[in-house]
């Protein structure tokens, strides 16, 4: 049975606008009787199409994007009703699916963003042997680099040290020698390269391909209100297509609404590609990845997909003509 943290959610959208007028999160203005709809993400290039959210919503729908710091943090604002959908990482909702929680993945967000940084003189996967890797347990950049070591005959749990540390600190690290190399997202991928460290491998060649970011609902919501989902998931694919279309659009966008070096930016939303669909090859590797997270103990057993994984909200815009 999926279990949620508090309460029903049933009806959720509708308290949320009565609670605007204390929420934190950055919401364009609403008029009159707006409906609010709390949309969580982080403040990463390839997690901004929900800043996009707001020219593409429904009328009579005012979106208010709520940032956070982590997958984690959003998805339990998902589970306690805080929130009405959140872009975050597909192995945090799997990890959700798998304990019984209320989280569905309705859309793709973003593939990528990925990479298997090392410092100057590491050239190969083989290199790795003996060294000190930074990742984020339980991420897909975990589960990347167990496979890629693996793939080439070095266990990660007795030939290398895996040092936990967080994606912000992990370019930092690296540069100080703390660590000899991370697997790691972007910025911090892109901010290392820059300051002289190197491409090990490519991330995207394991079973797992480039699966990173969805777009999730929580079950109440999805059950009591089909109709709100479906104009939300029409809204990401708008707005990941103006994303898609207009490059500008989306490296301006993210500039103006945070700050990162230019170059670093430049250099990040190369190794990033936006996306909505859930298609056969995408939901093979979502499989692969929950496989995955069970042979490297994040999760005791793999959730039957069809469980938390739905296509028929963009099955329906499909149908509706959009994009």
């Amino acid at each position: 049975m999926k279990t949620m943290k508090t309460g029903i959610i049933a009806g959720l959208s509708v308290s949320a606008m009565v609670l605007l007028a204390g929420c934190t999160g950055e919401t364009q203005a609403a008029a009159g009787d707006d409906r609010i709809v709390k949309v969580a993400t982080q403040r990463q290039p390839h997690l901004f199409a929900a800043y996009a959210y707001e020219q593409f919503a429904p009328e009579g729908v005012t979106i208010e994007v709520v940032p956070m710091s982590n997958s984690t943090d959003e998805k339990n604002a998902l589970l306690s009703g805080d929130v009405d959908f959140a872009l975050l990482g597909v192995p945090t909702i799997i990890a959700g699916a798998a304990q019984g929680e209320e989280i569905e993945l309705i859309a793709s967000g973003a593939d990528g963003g990925s990479g298997i940084i090392g410092k100057p003189g590491i050239a190969s996967t083989a290199d790795l042997r003996g060294k000190k890797i930074g990742y984020v347990p339980g991420s897909s950049q975990e589960i990347v680099l167990r496979l890629t070591l693996k793939a080439e005959g070095i266990d990660p749990d007795t030939d290398v040290e895996m040092i936990n540390i967080g994606y912000a600190e992990m370019a930092d690290a690296l540069s100080r020698g703390d660590i000899d190399a991370f697997s790691g997202a972007e910025v911090g991928a892109s901010i290392a390269k820059l300051a002289g460290a190197v491409s090990v491998t490519s991330p995207y060649e394991t079973g797992i391909g480039k699966v990173n970011i969805g777009l999730a609902t929580n079950t109440g919501v999805m059950d009591s209100d089909a109709e709100l989902v479906e104009a939300m998931v029409e809204t990401h694919i708008k707005a990941t297509n103006h994303l898609l279309d207009d490059k500008q659009a989306w490296v301006g966008g993210v500039q103006s609404q945070f700050t990162f070096d230019q170059e670093v930016l430049d250099s990040a939303v190369e190794n990033i590609w936006l996306r909505s669909s859930l298609d056969d090859e995408y939901i093979s590797q979502v499989e692969e990845l929950a496989r995955q997270m069970v042979a490297i103990g994040s999760i005791d057993s793999a959730p039957v997909i069809t469980d938390y994984l739905h296509t028929q909200f963009l099955d329906a815009s499909a149908t509706a003509g959009t994009p």
